[in-house]
């Protein structure tokens, strides 16, 4: 039987990445895809659902059968759209009427309080709490519901992603030192994850994720 995952967030750059990945590594890929979503990522071995994140029918439609979840979603420049917490909420939801237990969510590392962090990066993230705090709340509810849920999940918070070759094994640890110049590329970071998935060495931590 096929290995299945869920991708939420499948029209982004780094979802589309994961997409790719997982289907080179033999998953079936189900990706869920809101209207207003710009893109559609490129999934191999498998399938999109569209529909927005009310219609929870369609959300439990993409969880279906999978083995594990990926919530990849996110807001983009210029801020407007806060969706995160409650969309997040949604295919807990599901996982838990589908029975599917295996949840990793991609936030970011600027989210929430971190002692890792480089004194710069902490002024980029105060600052950018202060520009958007609507976003920044709606992401640490985000992060809040994924560990009360119960799952077995891991909040993966990478810095700047790029669109790079990958450049070795993706370091990774929940004290990860980061700062302003760290970053990681789309394809290692999908490779963590798709490994983390199956290893589950960091069930139920927050990781920072560099390369």
């Amino acid at each position: 039987m096929a290995r299945r995952l869920a991708i939420f967030g499948i029209s982004g750059r780094t979802g589309h990445e994961l997409a790719r990945v997982a289907g080179i590594k033999g998953w079936e890929v189900c990706g869920f895809v809101r209207p207003t979503s710009k893109g559609e990522g490129a999934v191999i071995h498998g399938r999109i659902v569209r529909g927005n994140f009310e219609d929870f029918d369609r959300v439990v439609e993409t969880i279906a059968d999978s083995q594990a979840v990926c919530c990849m979603i996110g807001p983009r420049p210029p801020y407007t759209d806060v969706f995160c917490a409650t969309a997040t909420a949604a295919i807990i939801a599901a996982m838990k009427q589908a029975n599917c237990k295996r949840l990793v969510c991609q936030t970011g590392a600027m989210i929430g309080p971190a002692p890792n962090r480089s004194r710069p990066m902490e002024w980029m993230a105060r600052a950018f709490a202060t520009w958007h705090p609507q976003v920044m709340r709606d992401r640490e509810e985000q992060e809040r519901l994924v560990e009360l849920s119960g799952l077995d999940w891991t909040i993966v918070k990478p810095p700047l992603l790029t669109d790079s070759s990958p450049q070795g094994q993706a370091q990774a640890s929940s004290s990860l030192r980061v700062g302003l110049l760290s970053k990681v590329s789309r394809a290692s970071l999908a490779a963590f994850i798709l490994d983390e998935i199956q290893t589950g060495r960091f069930v139920r931590q927050r990781i920072f994720v560099k390369g």
